[in-house]
């Protein structure tokens, strides 16, 4: 069989960076899905299995190096939101419910796979990409302050966490607080050392310490006992008129799923000049979400910030996810205990400076140098995430960028072509309105013509006919590769009236889609409109 595409080209000296980052990516990631198990209402120990199959599955099926699958806050949440009232959080019924809506989450994006709907990812452009994970960075580095200051707040929400911790401020914990600055000044400081684990040495450094005194008499709280252990697997029991709801909640987890990994994915391999996979992706991800099912778990998602967590510490495949796999598995049996020793603070600091890693505001800045308004659309999908969530926040970022791309289409900047002295060919503006031979127009559209754009191309033709009076207006036509039928009959308007005026239109460089299409919608039956084979062999005819 095939090896995985994230494990392969990986040399010994890199494997051995690969087992540092799965270490570190263990220590950091279990205490976190032990967090998302929390805002799941799930037994604590589920998240760690989200760390186990579902993980190795993905790295066996996935289509990325890179992405890392586990529990994720978006969807955590949305669980936990849609399970109010169907089931006690906690119990072995909203258990086996989480379950449940892990395989409906499995069979959403095993369907898509069959559809081939991963081409949905396209929508996600790099611009797109680069705002989603600033808005994911933001988002998890204000969810952790409250941590990192010993403020215990009840808030949801990045905004409502960021109002939350300024009205809270007289109640920080300066000692809680001393401590998450130095980790954070630690970790950013030793940064450029890439070889040195330092969050998995001061996590395991902290966890020792911990142990060895009393950490909680000097105000500085740990995650505490971990109670509760895997439960059995068992059928779930859904009230009457809960199978709707329940759907409905796995076919929005499985939105957040795709448009997150994805998201993910693509930025990655981006960034390393690699290809991407959807399809294979969406394919992993429900086998992924299936196999968190049958371990008694709960829906998992590509996680930008563990993603972050391997590429910091310098790991370029899948072999990292491996070793903190095993880790996770580890943990179950063994490491229950020392995880209860871990200060939250230190926790919040890692989780916080791997979150504004994900801020790349030089890509910002970037963008901004080639074209404002796509720095627009980064920067609104960053708000976008940050006010409205990972879920809305993606949905309005795509909405936004497919406007932006049919504004593109519908005001399409068009050129009058001239010949220079040399013979090369000269695009001008149309407002220069210059001509390539005395009295003939090259006229040059820069889009398919569609409904919304047909009446600038007869506006701008019917000017040149009407200010100028020329003897012919050509029309290069290489950009354009369809017409719709209301473009069609705009175009035939068009012509009649030029014949009307006695003036001839000609078509040059049309595809034979876009002639078929002149043909059918009668553009050709008039008599001033041709189609020309070669437009200087055209210009020779006018001089």
């Amino acid at each position: 069989m095939q090896r995985p595409i994230g494990l392969r080209s990986s040399s010994p000296v890199q494997r051995r960076t690969e087992i540092l980052a799965g270490l570190t990516l263990a220590a950091i990631g279990i205490p976190e899905v032990i967090g998302y198990s929390t805002i799941a209402g799930m037994p604590v120990l589920t998240g760690i299995l989200t760390m186990v199959l579902p993980l190795l599955v993905y790295v066996w099926f996935g289509g990325s190096r890179h992405l890392v699958v586990g529990a994720d806050s978006a969807t955590a949440a949305i669980m936990a939101a849609g399970l109010v009232g169907i089931a006690a959080q906690g119990t072995a019924n909203y258990v086996a419910i989480a379950g449940l809506l892990a395989g409906f989450t499995a069979i959403w994006l095993l369907v898509a796979r069959l559809l081939d709907l991963g081409f949905i990812a396209n929508f996600l452009s790099q611009t797109v990409l680069v705002g989603f994970l600033i808005g994911i960075g933001v988002s998890v580095a204000v969810g952790q302050l409250p941590h990192m200051l010993g403020l215990h707040l009840h808030s949801s929400g990045t905004l409502g966490t960021l109002v939350a911790t300024v009205q809270h401020v007289g109640s920080i914990s300066w000692v809680t607080t001393g401590v998450s600055v130095g980790a954070v000044t630690l970790f950013l400081g030793l940064r450029r050392f890439k070889r040195v684990p330092v969050p998995l040495i001061v996590l395991v450094g902290s966890i020792a310490v911990s142990g060895a005194t009393d950490l909680t008499s000097h105000g500085i709280e740990v995650i505490g006992p971990i109670s509760g252990s895997v439960l059995h697997l068992q059928l779930p029991s859904v009230p009457r008129g809960s199978w709707s709801t329940l759907i409905t909640i796995s076919l929005s987890m499985a939105l957040v799923i795709l448009a997150q990994s994805a998201a993910t994915s693509r930025a990655y391999a981006s960034r390393y000049d690699e290809e991407y996979e959807p399809n294979r992706d969406l394919l992993a991800l429900g086998l992924s979400n299936l196999a968190s099912m049958a371990s008694g778990a709960y829906v998992v998602n590509g996680s930008p910030t563990k993603t972050e967590i391997v590429d910091e510490a310098g790991s370029r495949t899948q072999w990292a996810a491996v070793v903190a796999s095993g880790v996770a598995l580890l943990a179950l049996l063994v490491l229950k205990k020392p995880l209860e020793y871990l200060p939250e603070a230190i926790l919040a600091a890692v989780v916080f400076t791997i979150a504004v890693h994900l801020i790349r505001l030089g890509e910002i800045r970037a963008i901004t140098r080639h074209r404002q308004d796509e720095a627009v659309v980064a920067i609104g999908t960053a708000v976008a995430v940050v006010v409205l969530g990972v879920e809305l926040g993606i949905l309005v970022s795509v909405i936004v960028a497919l406007v932006n791309h049919v504004r593109r289409g519908y005001d399409p900047k068009n050129f009058l072509m001239e010949i220079d002295a040399t013979g090369a060919w000269v695009a001008h503006p149309f407002d220069d309105e210059v001509a390539i031979v005395p009295g003939v127009y090259l006229y040059r559209f820069q889009a398919s013509l569609y409904y919304a754009n047909a009446p600038k191309f007869v506006e701008e033709v019917w000017h040149l006919a009407t200010v100028h009076h020329p003897r012919c207006i050509i029309v290069d036509a290489s950009a354009i590769a369809d017409i719709d039928n209301s473009a069609g009959l705009d175009l035939g308007s068009l012509a009649k009236r030029l014949e009307g005026a006695a003036i001839p239109l000609i078509f040059t460089h049309v595809v034979d889609e876009v002639e078929s299409q002149l043909i059918s919608y009668g553009v050709l039956s008039h008599k001033n409109v041709e189609i020309g084979d070669d437009t200087r062999d055209l210009l020779d005819r006018y001089r």
